[in-house]
This record gives structure tokens, C-alpha cells and sequence, in this order.
């Protein structure tokens, strides 16, 4: 099997961050004495639940992407699109944490290495299908 560092450190950092955002739904919980189930009765508590939230939605549509992406197209790719991804979740969770309104960003950052990932492979998957590659 191929080495791929690059791949291996992005998916850490994927995870890191995933993990970093439970972690601070669970101190904001604690601060407040929030008993679970509880999901409500505080905004920042609210938010940072929800940035956990969506990168859960998020991780498990790239992961596979990106496991994919680092033996189809190689690990400097698959890398990358994971450095990026990290930087989509931490733009969208400062924003989230500040203003809410201003999440776009993050979200769109988020978006776009798992639709380039998922363009790239099908354009690859086909290709090997028909000939092309």
C-alpha cells in the first residue's frame, strides 16, 4: 500500500476538529448545568451544538471522499481538500460563535473540497469505465 502522509494528517485534523467541537458543546453544558437531553435555554450553547452539529452531517459525506480521493487521485489532492475543509469548519464556527448571519462563508469553504472530491472521482470512475483513462 502507498504511503499517504498527507491524507493521514488531514483526516487527523478533520477528526481533531470534530472532536474539538464536542468538547465545547460539553463545557458550555457544563457551565450552564445543563442536564442532557436538554438542547435549548442558551444561545452560545445552542450555537456551538449546532457548529458540532453540521460538521457531523458534513464529516461523514467527506471522509469517504476523501479515503477514496487519496488512492484515486492521489494524496496531495486528498490532502488538501482536507486542509481546506478544517479551515471551512473554523471560518464557520468563529462565525457561528460571533454572528450567526455571517456563516456563509465557512459553510461554502466547507462545500466546496467535497464537491470538487466527488467531481473529480466520477469524472475518474467513468473515465476508467468507458475507456477514457
Amino acid at each position: 500500500m502507498d504511503p499517504i502522509p498527507y491524507t493521514t494528517l488531514g483526516t487527523i485534523s478533520v477528526v481533531a476538529f470534530t472532536v474539538a467541537a464536542a468538547f465545547k458543546v460539553e463545557r458550555r453544558r457544563a457551565k450552564l448545568d445543563l442536564k442532557p437531553p436538554a438542547m435549548t435555554g442558551d444561545r452560545q450553547f445552542e450555537l456551538a451544538h449546532r457548529v458540532h452539529a453540521n460538521t457531523i452531517e458534513q464529516l461523514v459525506i467527506f471522509l469517504p471522499l476523501a479515503g477514496l480521493a487519496a488512492f484515486r487521485l492521489g494524496d496531495v489532492w486528498a490532502g488538501s481538500a482536507c486542509a481546506i475543509w478544517v479551515l471551512g469548519r473554523i471560518l464557520y464556527a468563529r462565525a457561528m460563535a460571533s454572528d450567526p448571519d455571517r456563516r456563509a462563508a465557512g459553510m461554502l469553504i466547507t462545500f466546496l473540497p467535497t464537491f470538487a472530491l466527488a467531481c473529480a472521482l466520477l469524472i475518474v470512475t467513468l473515465g476508467d469505465l468507458s475507456g477514457w483513462g
